[in-house]
């Protein structure tokens, strides 16, 4: 009997204030069909052919808006990579002579920014240091500038404020580069500047590749003259010289983006636009095409002009079409708008919201998913809650199983249940924190997890940025590997990549514990490449997917055995095996530490310091 009752105050529940959907959209398109039917009907029928370019003017002026930010994001961390590194030295962080740790620096630098292709310090003799790419892959450089006009030119403005300077050409590299450059001054004396390097090739790629305008043909100009980015432009553009690093607009390939700047048969584009946004008609080669642009200041002594151009109808005449069918359908829709504004709101806001929400649940992207607001509708606020159950479950799931996991098997289409335990080269890490018993001992239970969480999110960040997979945490250790599920050929290299970031992650974070007046933080790294059995272990009811086998205890070994091998002092050790050393390519440095009896291993390891 308890049960019906229950059963019955739920339904009357579910009835109270809520409106069935299905109800809400009869009762509602229904009335505004009879009102609009008549007259709106056959106005739109007639305008819905003619209204195509009018709509793709003003998508242009959103399109164009959104890809000044994307030039203006892909140019900025060069900015910011030269900055950085220049105020580093300026403190006495770190010092550029030291060309091994400084040189560690510049490839994280180009790790961190992609799109950056070379970033070095040339200091007052004209001599520069830096790290740059070449054929897919990072080195050190040095170079003597003392004989180079553009060079020295630029060394006596960048002594005076920083700045981005015009396109310089290099033969050696048959490439353009747009240039940052920023003063370094040590105790108020200029002793260089940093320079970050972004390739006129590179900007082609990202504007043809990136999607950078949707519609029509996306281009950025430098100044009015010449041309800086074009899809034509990915594969390198012949005769340019030290005097001409850009192509000349005139003599482009693309005759239509050539003519821009005509002013025979240039028209005015009747689309209103936001302020900073320009454009007009031009008729070549019997068609029209609009062409939408905006001037992007602040990357050197001319604008960056960003826009793009496609073929149209006669636009204004599109226009006037638009205006006359909203003001000869304003009387008809007048008595529904109230209706349309209210339920149309009301409906579609919670259903956009939730495939928003969907796509990112779909995506893996929990953390940014929030809870679905109540409805007014009956069925869409069970959806809502249903919802937002779900949604808890998964920010717990998403806390205790790796994401990058879960990805995988759904893109291999791995079903639960299914078998995938195999035998795969992998490189595993361990890390550890040095002396932690003594280190916490005088700490509270609650400044001890403080302490190791605070250290664990320096340690995952290195990991997942690497791609890698964090396997679990074991008191102050962590365990994580590459090469599984992701498959990646260069496992050893992204484990190490890894390990060095965090040699620099924890150096800066000692500088703020000894600043604090706390004890620097020493950890040990230990990595070894090997074959291990990887998958899905535990029980049916409990499953792990991890990895077992030797391959994980040397690793282990190593990560003790660094302690051994390296000084007491040492803020960070890293050890690795011959296995993972052998696979390394030059970029990485390493010295022989010799033969190593690991604990509870038969024979004896060859190992290596990561330096």
């Amino acid at each position: 009997m308890s049960e019906d009752h229950s059963f019955r105050k739920t339904k009357n529940a579910r009835w109270h204030g809520r409106i069935p959907i299905t109800s809400a959209l009869v009762l509602s398109i229904g009335f505004l069909m009879l009102i609009t039917v008549g007259g709106v009907l056959a106005i739109g029928a007639w305008t819905a052919r003619k209204n195509t370019v009018s709509l793709l003017g003003q998508s242009a002026h959103q399109s164009v808006s959104n890809a000044s930010n994307k030039v203006e994001t892909h140019l900025k961390p060069a900015e910011f990579q030269a900055k950085f590194i220049a105020n580093w030295i300026a403190r006495e962080e770190i010092n550029p002579d030291n060309q091994q740790e400084f040189g560690k620096i510049l490839i994280a630098a180009l790790a961190a920014a992609p799109q950056i292709e070379a970033i070095l310090f040339i200091d007052t003799n004209l001599q520069s240091f830096g790290a740059g790419r070449l054929d897919g892959n990072v080195g050190i450089n040095t170079f003597d500038y003392s004989s180079d006009p553009y060079i020295i030119a630029a060394m006596k403005k960048v002594s005076a404020r920083a700045g981005w300077g015009p396109p310089i050409w290099r033969q050696r590299f048959n490439k353009t580069y747009l240039n940052y450059a920023y003063p370094v001054r040590v105790r108020g004396k200029f002793i260089g500047a940093m320079v970050a390097a972004v390739s006129i090739k590179e900007l082609s790629r990202f504007v043809g590749k990136s999607g950078l305008i949707r519609d029509g043909q996306g281009f950025l100009l430098y100044g009015r003259e010449h041309v800086l980015a074009h899809w034509a432009l990915e594969n390198g553009y012949a005769d340019r010289t030290a005097n001409e690093p850009l192509p000349r607009l005139s003599r482009f390939s693309d005759p239509v983006l050539s003519a821009i700047w005509n002013t025979q048969n240039r028209y005015s584009l009747n689309i209103p636009l936001s302020q900073g946004t320009e454009g007009h008609v031009l008729e070549i080669f019997n068609d029209q095409h609009v062409f939408v642009y905006q001037r992007l200041k602040g990357f050197g002594a001319q604008p960056i002009i960003v826009g793009v151009h496609y073929r149209s109808a006669d636009v204004s005449e599109e226009i006037k079409r638009v205006v006359f069918s909203l003001v000869a359908g304003l009387l008809a829709l007048s008595a529904s708008l109230i209706i349309v504004v209210y339920v149309g709101r009301r409906i579609t806001r919670p259903i956009i919201h939730f495939s928003t929400v969907a796509n990112r649940v779909q995506n893996l992207e929990i953390a940014k998913v929030g809870f679905l607001p109540n409805s007014i509708f009956r069925e869409l606020n069970d959806q809502s809650k249903a919802f937002n159950s779900m949604l808890q479950a998964l920010y717990w799931f998403e806390i205790y199983v790796p994401k990058n996991i879960v990805e995988s098997l759904i893109k291999r289409n791995i079903r639960v249940g299914d078998d995938i335990s195999e035998e795969q080269e992998i490189t595993v890490m361990f890390t550890d924190i040095v002396n932690f018993s003594s280190t916490s001992e005088d700490m509270t239970a609650r400044e001890v997890a403080t302490f190791v969480n605070e250290h664990f999110t320096l340690v995952t960040e290195c990991i997942e940025a690497e791609e890698g997979v964090l396997d679990k945490f074991i008191g102050d250790s962590a365990m994580a590997f590459w090469g599984a599920p992701v498959i990646h050929p260069d496992s050893a290299s992204r484990a190490c990549r890894a390990a060095l970031a965090m040699r620099i992650k924890i150096h800066e974070d000692n500088l703020v514990r000894i600043s604090q007046g706390k004890d620097p933080v020493q950890i040990r790294i230990g990595i070894h490449t090997g074959t291990a059995i990887i998958g899905n272990i535990g029980s049916p009811g409990r499953l792990n997917y991890t990895i077992i086998g030797d391959t994980v205890n040397i690793a282990q070994r190593l990560e003790q055995g660094a302690g051994k091998v390296y000084p007491a002092s040492t803020e960070v050790a890293i050890l690795i095996s011959d296995n993972t050393a052998n696979l390394l390519d030059g970029v990485f440095k390493t010295e022989t530490v010799g033969q190593l009896t690991l604990k509870g291993h038969a024979h004896q390891i060859k190992t290596f310091k990561l330096l």
